[in-house]
């Protein structure tokens, strides 16, 4: 009888852990990694998923008991205060300078023109397209030419929400958002990789993914065709 009593208790635990599997995600990939958490909740339980800029994730994951966290590599290594026991790769991220209607943009030198009056992009600490987008403007010397120009917001979704909205006239993004927002902006054009430092995006599993038997199914999802094939539409 002990051991029946013990072994309920331990799958009423078990599922309570997986009830409560929450996990952090960089806010520019918002739109692929709800439609594949509604794919995974298909057949598995829900996921509490919380998005924001990087510091808004850092803050997070230390006050909760966030197991994952899906973000660009790089600020996830440099971050001194959360462990990753291992990384999953996701895909690579593209960033791009999205237009809005009415703009005409061919090529990044195109931003040093008159017409082009405003700029958005992310904060450099706190989104790493921010920091592909600073890379991009001093490595192909356009800094001195367009700081005047630049308005710095927190996050991805801003830009792609004031450039659809032609609040400004371009925005530098990911691929992600500006794909999810072609019905709103007049276009994009990919900035060159040779301008910026490559974007890893992966799944970064904390301690408590390890003990998590529902995380650990998360991330074994990740590497699925259907997941995959989510995210390659989203342009990772």
């Amino acid at each position: 009888m002990k051991k029946i009593v013990i072994g309920v208790c331990m799958a009423l635990l078990s599922q309570l852990i997986a009830d409560d599997l929450k996990i952090a995600v960089g806010a520019g990939y918002k739109k692929p990694v709800q439609e594949v958490l509604k794919a995974y909740a298909e057949n598995h339980t829900n996921v509490d998923a919380i998005y924001g800029n990087m510091a808004q994730i850092f803050t997070q994951a230390k006050q909760t008991e966030i197991a994952l966290v899906i973000a660009d590599k790089k600020f996830l290594e440099k971050q001194k205060e959360l462990h990753f026991e291992h990384y999953q790769k996701i895909g690579e991220g593209v960033a791009v300078i999205a237009y809005a209607k009415g703009v005409t943009l061919t090529r990044v030198d195109d931003l040093k023109e008159e017409g082009i009056k405003t700029i958005a992009m992310p904060e450099a600490k706190k989104a790493i397209y921010g920091d592909a987008g600073t890379e991009f403007l001093q490595n192909a010397k356009l800094y001195e030419s367009v700081k005047e120009k630049l308005l710095v917001v927190a996050t991805v979704p801003q830009v792609s929400s004031y450039v659809s909205t032609h609040e400004v006239d371009v925005g530098i993004m990911n691929l992600t958002a500006a794909l999810d927002s072609m019905d709103k902006i007049g276009g994009y054009i990919k900035i060159p990789q040779s301008y910026y430092t490559p974007i890893e995006i992966v799944a970064g599993s904390l301690k408590a993914c390890e003990v998590d038997k529902a995380c650990q199914e998360l991330v074994a999802f990740l590497q699925t065709p259907k997941a995959k094939e989510i995210f390659v539409k989203y342009g990772l």
